[in-house]
């Protein structure tokens, strides 16, 4: 015989094209992963997020995050005029969210950077700030809650949820999130 072909000469040929199939098949793939997982670049949604939940980032310094507090009825609140029109440890209600917030007055007068929901988060009732108590009540369980949120008895575990609140341009924000970090 002359002419004999074997046939484990073609068979490593044969592995070595299936390997580069195999091999390009999966780089494409990865290239087209690849474009998917990149970083997109930043859109409005991406800043409210950032600066609702770093409000003190540089690239948030002129951004005005969530929605304006407004008076009860129904005024924008100037900052410079409505501190010196509150006292230190007495919540004030504002509207702006959904649902009324009260804005946390420290010394100063200042405002906290957060602000409270008036929820009680045993069962979801409308708590109530008695200002003769100097504190919030659920009418229906009998949890009670300082002026900062926290329990002072129960049932209720957990403290009054919050709000984020930023000071800027003269302007208090509200931010329908609770801060990064609860500052109580």
């Amino acid at each position: 015989m002359a002419h004999s072909s074997n046939p484990q000469s073609s068979q490593p040929l044969l592995h070595s094209r299936r390997h580069l199939l195999r091999y390009l098949a999966g780089g494409g793939l990865g290239a087209i992963a690849l474009v998917f997982a990149r970083p997109q670049p930043a859109t409005g949604q991406d800043l409210e997020e950032l600066c609702s939940t770093f409000p003190q980032n540089s690239r948030c310094l002129d951004y005005l995050p969530g929605v304006q507090a407004l008076d009860t009825a129904g005024n924008a609140i100037a900052l410079d005029a409505f501190l010196p029109t509150t006292t230190p440890g007495i919540p004030q209600p504002v509207q702006g969210l959904p649902s009324v917030t009260y804005l946390v007055i420290n010394d100063g007068p200042a405002l906290a950077p957060y602000g409270l929901r008036p929820v009680c988060p045993h069962r979801g009732c409308a708590v109530l700030w008695q200002a003769d108590q100097n504190r919030f009540a659920c009418p229906c369980h009998g949890s009670k809650f300082d002026a900062e949120g926290r329990v002072l008895r129960g049932p209720a575990r957990k403290p009054l949820p919050l709000v984020t609140v930023v000071e800027r341009q003269n302007q208090i924000r509200l931010v329908d999130r609770a801060p990064s970090i609860d500052p109580r």
